[in-house]
């Protein structure tokens, strides 16, 4: 399982960076286009609709690579003091509670993709721009999302229970002590 956990981690890390730099790299240009394009009578079409689907992309795929890295933001009060093996089962902790609360996210996020997938859903405007496959897209980020925050779960649990590292996790304090002088 560690190797399975280790080859998936290491194929979204390298997948990730580009699922989230094209989508901002494309709205960048959206946005110049269409501020030149006013300038000159002619704007890009649809750029409000094509950015913020290209946003929700970005971020969304970006938030699984955030929980992969361990990029979160930890406000540590007592658990510092704790053992090592309970900062573990705490993190494993809020790691399958964060998975239960996207994880009925995604549900319900692929079941709104479902419904605009059968409905071919597009927004009107002056050019006709399809929805449904940026709500594929999201629910799509949310279930990455989920998939990470069971794996982080697994490997404090295993961190936890004794073992020095488990798939590319040591097992070190989650703060480094702050010096006093």
């Amino acid at each position: 399982m560690e190797r399975m956990i280790v080859a998936y981690e290491r194929t979204y890390r390298r997948i990730a960076t580009y699922l989230v730099f094209v989508p901002l790299l494309a709205m960048t240009v959206i946005e110049f286009l269409n501020a030149i394009g006013r300038k000159r009578f002619m704007p890009f079409p649809t750029p409000i609709e094509s950015v913020g689907s290209l946003l929700v992309v970005s971020v969304y795929f970006g938030v699984a690579l955030v929980a992969l890295e361990r990029g979160h933001v930890n406000v540590t009060v007592f658990t510092d003091r704790a053992p090592l093996w309970v900062q573990h089962l705490l993190e494993a902790f809020g790691n399958v509670l964060a998975a239960l609360v996207f994880g009925y996210l995604a549900a319900g996020a692929w079941s709104e993709a479902l419904r605009s997938i059968a409905l071919l859903e597009y927004r009107l405007g002056v050019y006709r721009f399809p929805l449904w496959p940026f709500k594929s897209l999201f629910a799509t980020g949310l279930v990455l999302l989920t998939i990470q925050l069971v794996l982080n779960a697994v490997k404090h649990l295993a961190l936890a229970r004794g073992r020095d590292s488990y798939a590319g996790l040591k097992n070190a304090p989650s703060s480094e002590p702050v010096a006093t002088t």
